[in-house]
């Protein structure tokens, strides 16, 4: 870890495994399923694409949803914020524990003196981290994507944040399970480390950053053992 003084984690998917995320959510509210469907469709076209604040990104958003019409992009933003983000925290909450080991992955790397962030793509974030049973972190940055620059793979996110945190980007490690997203930190000029499943690690190709499992990142930072880890 030479030279680097800031990690940054991403949530969901890297702080805890979301297996069967999707289909929880739409068994949460299967009535909306049409709306999760045009959420997700849209956050494709939006993603990578810089917003001078969340507002903008926001309102892009449910205009795309909504398709131009301003009753249906209205009723677009309260089934995010009354229903669909709370939905993904309960979720977290009832189904997804927090990674082995992590908050003594966290706390240790405090410690040793790094400076620890999160950032997230999506809404609800420190819930999120609440949900998780890491409410009482005092953590050095927690950003929502679109509050800081876009949605990941979004290159001036990441330099916001490093500046947020004041340091350069090649002080900075970017820790995902999204090489598509998390991994825009390496064209930022962050380092990267792409969080991968053990049967699925089969070497980075042309992708960014390098892959590991989180035994290998716990390995990395001198966390735990074998047995703590299961």
């Amino acid at each position: 870890m030479n030279n680097i003084k800031a990690v940054i984690f991403d949530i969901d998917g890297t702080l805890y495994e979301p297996r069967y995320f999707p289909l929880r959510l739409i068994a949460s509210d299967p009535l909306h399923i049409g709306m999760l469907a045009r959420e997700r469709k849209c956050r494709k076209i939006l993603k990578g694409k810089e917003f001078a604040c969340a507002d903008d990104y926001y309102d892009a958003l449910f205009n795309l949803m909504g398709k131009g019409s301003p009753s249906a992009s209205a009723r677009c933003r309260e089934w995010f914020s009354r229903s669909y983000m709370p939905s993904q925290v309960r979720i977290i909450e009832k189904h997804f524990p927090k990674r082995p080991l992590l908050r003594e992955l966290i706390t240790g790397l405090k410690s040793e003196g790094y400076l620890v962030a999160v950032l997230s793509d999506y809404a609800f974030a420190r819930e999120k981290l609440q949900a998780c049973g890491l409410g009482d972190i005092s953590f050095d940055g927690v950003w929502e994507a679109p509050e800081i620059g876009g949605l990941k793979p979004c290159r001036q996110t990441f330099l916001n944040v490093c500046k947020a945190l004041n340091v350069k980007p090649e002080e900075a490690l970017m820790i995902g399970d999204r090489a598509d997203t998390d991994g825009g930190a390496a064209d930022a000029g962050l380092k990267f480390i792409h969080l991968v499943k053990e049967e699925n690690q089969h070497g980075t190709g042309s992708a960014p950053g390098k892959e590991m499992t989180w035994n290998q990142i716990l390995d990395m930072f001198n966390v735990g053992n074998q047995s703590s880890r299961r």
